[in-house]
């Protein structure tokens, strides 16, 4: 049977980051009671067609901030997934949250219902840069939701870092990855801020009122940062990913590894049978459509095999262990030294790549120039 991994979207937030350009909306108690009902209506729309050919063990909550939900309709979506797929008793089940939202009573329901992975979103301990970027919590607040959640017994924590940020230098990296290492998170997820179109903060840079770090500086903030999880013990596994071992993100390395999962919720995306699809990005609409059993879900590709070949090599080489070259040949029918002859003579030459008999890997320098790396292959 095969493996499947669920993510659910939960598009409310109290306030949107001003660099944030995923689909939220402000939270209201009416609104998510509508979307529950909806979302519990979407995955029994799956149940009956899905359930005796997959297996599902990674559910991840994303957002938004699920952590605004009430923890009883959390326990609601859960239920239904239970009810209507067949779910691994191991599985991976993580839930994003804000600093601000995590309090006693939520954590006790969360380990009652079944989350055992946090992602809890840090992105600095600078309070001056925290406020710039609009996040609602301070860098007390963000140490205490960590020491919070492992005295309610969440081990496996994972905690957004990000750098590139307007004003921010190498030191202020140091010293929020020394602090949250410090407190016991497992995993980091270390991104690079890039500003997208429509964000308060895009404008603010179009219109000369912020200057964002030259490529430089970027680049020595995630060395820097590296070389102080690595020193630590958190070992990269992914471009932007971290962590202990064993602590690696089981759903997160479902799309990295081109397996196959479905998305629930307004703007979730899905890949299913070779097909790449998405919900529209309108909850109102969602909820309507979904309470009347119909589903408008827009498919934004049918992979070819040549899709899906060069898919498959881009998203395996983002991982430090590379892609296995076994595995490659196997899924595809083809000997990929053979076809890729001349890429890889290149792509080592100029250091870019490590291959060996079973792998191959970006160096270092290929990781810095991965989109390079990646656009090889797309050759004829």
């Amino acid at each position: 049977m095969k493996k499947l991994g669920i993510y659910v979207h939960v598009p409310f937030c109290r306030r949107k980051c001003n660099y944030c350009d995923f689909y939220s909306i402000k939270w209201k108690e009416e609104t998510e009671n509508k979307y529950i009902e909806s979302i519990i209506n979407e995955i029994k729309s799956y149940g009956d067609f899905l359930q005796s050919k997959y297996i599902v063990d990674t559910i991840y909550f994303g957002g938004g901030t699920p952590s605004i939900l009430d923890p009883n309709n959390i326990s609601k979506i859960i239920d239904t997934i239970n009810d209507e797929f067949e779910v691994d008793k191991d599985s991976e089940i993580s839930m994003e949250a804000n600093p601000k939202t995590l309090t006693s009573h939520n954590l006790l329901s969360y380990k009652k219902i079944g989350i055992n992975r946090l992602s809890i979103g840090i992105q600095s301990l600078n309070d001056e840069i925290l406020k710039d970027i609009g996040r609602l919590h301070n860098s007390n607040e963000a140490i205490e939701a960590i020491k919070l959640a492992f005295n309610h017994g969440f081990h496996n924590i994972n905690a957004d870092v990000m750098f590139n940020i307007p004003k921010q230098t190498v030191e202020d990296i140091e010293d929020t990855l020394i602090k949250i290492i410090r407190e016991g998170v497992k995993h980091i997820s270390y991104y690079s801020l890039k500003l997208e179109k429509g964000t308060p903060m895009y404008l603010l840079e179009k219109n000369n009122k912020l200057i964002m770090p030259d490529e430089d500086d970027e680049r020595n903030m995630y060395y820097a940062g590296r070389i102080v999880m690595e020193k630590n013990n958190l070992m990269q596994y992914e471009i932007s990913n971290f962590a202990y071992s064993g602590y690696e993100c089981k759903h997160n390395l479902k799309y990295w590894e081109q397996d196959e999962y479905l998305g629930f919720g307004p703007s979730a995306h899905s890949f299913l049978n070779n097909k790449r699809y998405s919900n529209p990005s309108d909850i109102f609409n969602f909820c309507k459509e979904a309470n009347n059993n119909c589903f408008n879900r827009n498919i934004h590709e049918v992979l070819s095999f040549d899709d899906l070949v060069f898919e498959y090599i881009m998203l395996n080489l983002r991982l430090t262990k590379g892609m296995n070259i076994n595995k490659f040949n196997e899924k595809f029918s083809l000997d990929f030294k053979i076809k890729y002859k001349k890429q890889i003579e290149y792509l080592n030459k100029n250091k870019l790549v490590e291959l060996d008999d079973k792998s191959i890997k970006l160096t270092n320098k290929g990781m810095d120039l991965s989109n390079y790396v990646f656009q090889q292959f797309m050759e004829k």
